[in-house]
């Protein structure tokens, strides 16, 4: 038996076995062996299984969903009072017009001076009451309950008023009707406007994107509040320490480390990063702020007021009022982008109307010129780093096309054709980018924007500059601050980004209405007159 065992020491396994239960069968291994054998079969394939981790995995940034198409919501608060106080005005002007005109020969001074009166009253007082709101709890019988009310009360004022003055012209019959008539528009309007506005809310397109750095008592707070009146959308939480934290908090995932925030394909679309850490942790707000502050996102933190606030009853908008402090700057108010969106369409597509014959011609120039498409298209950074495609006229050979942006224009470039030579020289080959402006991807006035990957002196121009990604803090333009002051064309080193990108942040600390038609005036002469800068 010990012969055959020993010659069976260099066998495989399996000829091993297969020898063994031969030798079994025969009553050669005594029983005692048999079960020897057995158990210590077991106990090996105990210890070869593998091990299963039974602890619940985490969601991931794959996991979470994030709404790309997004509405201001104070811009769009902008335009419905817009639209209300044209609406007003003209219901109240034409409600008392007929009542007016010949009483006591005074014309039409009567009737506009009554109007105006009604006019601003109404509009206060749907503003004074929040009419304009438009919470995303607010069910709609009692948003017109709201609006009700505010124009019941304007038209109380209205007459109260012109009662106590008695002008000569007073007729409240007719101001009357007019009010009642003010007060059906405003129900009818706002019935509508709240109909679209549900439906944007269901979409997610107009509570701001919120993630937090920190799985603490502060995040839980303000999560729990916004579970009551939805102000915000709060996607996700990160943490650094991910072994501590929890998979949830009620119901906001805790889905990864800094790393992963960084690394998310989704962050251009967030709003704001709101660091929730308490007091005592300094040095890790500083290392998170440290490591995220380059982003063009807004950065908040909640000071300590918060972390003491006991008014669990008050909304979240007015908690994040009082206790967020901005790092990276306050947005502009929702009647500046309203009002900048409103001159980008008009003007643009004014332009695009009236240009089209030139546009129109510039292009057959081109096809007969060299061979390939008329536009050409390049991935640059938008808002928020968002990548989008910008429009150009082609001016370059289609074989010799730089998508990527690798090698910046020089003078004398072989690869600029005859025609977009001339185009590039009267910067004509930007015309298309209107396109651009129409999409709502970019601006009449803005930070001109650089492609993606984009290098300056062999280096990646985004790392030559601390402060490069502040320019992707508002939406890029077909002109700028930087290009009426010479910085146009290409960066040939880091003192020229650090110059154009020193510009774009004063541009964005300026900028109003009245400094983009300045801009934009100031735009054709510098261009004109500009020999020296190489397009």
């Amino acid at each position: 038996m010990s012969i055959q065992n020993s010659a069976r020491r260099g066998a495989s396994p399996k000829g091993v076995r297969a020898g063994r239960q031969q030798d079994e069968k025969r009553g050669i291994i005594a029983p005692s062996e048999v079960a020897l054998d057995k158990f210590s079969g077991r106990v090996r394939a105990a210890e070869t299984a593998p091990k299963v981790d039974r602890r619940r995995a985490r969601k991931t940034t794959a996991d979470v969903q994030v709404p790309r198409v997004q509405t201001n919501m104070n811009a769009l608060r902008f335009g419905l009072r817009s639209l209300d106080i044209l609406a007003v005005i003209s219901i109240i002007t034409l409600g008392i017009w007929g009542g007016y005109i010949g009483i006591n020969n005074r014309g039409v001074l009567a009737p506009v001076a009554a109007a105006a009166l009604g006019s601003v009253i109404f509009i206060a007082m749907m503003h004074a009451c929040r009419a304009y709101h438009f919470g995303p709890a607010e069910r709609l019988s009692a948003h017109l309950k709201t609006v009700a009310i505010a124009s019941l009360s304007a038209l109380g004022l209205w007459l109260t008023i012109a009662l106590i003055t008695r002008p000569e012209t007073f007729l409240p019959d007719a101001l009357a009707k007019a009010g009642l008539g003010a007060t059906a528009l405003l129900l009818i309007l706002h019935t509508l406007y709240h109909k679209q506005i549900e439906r944007f809310h269901a979409r997610g397109a107009l509570a701001p994107t919120i993630v937090m750095l920190g799985a603490t008592e502060s995040a839980r707070r303000i999560i729990e509040e916004n579970a009551k009146t939805k102000e915000l959308n709060i996607l996700a939480i990160f943490d650094d320490r991910l072994a501590r934290a929890p998979h949830n908090i009620h119901g906001v995932p805790v889905i990864g480390q800094v790393e992963d925030l960084l690394a998310w394909d989704a962050l251009p679309y967030i709003n704001r990063i709101v660091v929730t850490l308490p007091s005592m942790a300094s040095q890790r707000k500083k290392d998170f702020v440290d490591r995220v502050r380059l982003l063009p996102n807004r950065i908040a933190f909640v000071v300590d007021e918060f972390e003491n606030l006991n008014h669990v009853q008050q909304r979240v908008s007015e908690i994040a009022e009082i206790s967020l402090t901005d790092v990276t700057g306050n947005p502009k108010s929702g009647r500046h982008t309203a009002i900048k969106r409103m001159m980008d369409v008009g003007i643009s597509a004014t332009a695009l109307v009236l240009g089209a014959p030139v546009l129109a011609l510039i292009a057959l120039l081109i096809k007969l010129d060299s061979p390939g498409p008329v536009l050409f298209k390049q991935s640059r950074h938008g808002f928020n780093n968002r990548v989008f495609d910008v429009y150009k006229f082609r001016s370059m050979r289609n074989d010799m096309a730089d998508p990527d942006a690798a090698q910046q224009t020089q003078a004398g470039d072989a690869r600029v054709t005859k025609i977009g030579r001339f185009i590039r020289k009267t910067s004509i080959d930007e015309l298309p980018q209107l396109l651009n402006v129409l999409k709502g991807e970019m601006s009449l006035v803005g930070p001109r924007p650089h492609a993606v990957g984009m290098r300056t002196a062999g280096k990646a121009s985004i790392e030559l500059v601390q402060e490069y990604a502040h320019r992707h803090k508002v939406k890029p333009g077909m002109t700028g601050w930087a290009q009426i002051n010479g910085s146009r064309g290409p960066l040939h080193d880091a003192a020229d980004v650090e110059r154009r990108v020193k510009l774009d942040v004063e541009y964005i600390e300026r900028s109003n209405a009245l400094f983009d038609l300045y801009i934009m005036l100031k735009t054709l002469p510098v261009l004109l007159g500009d020999s020296e800068a190489i397009r």
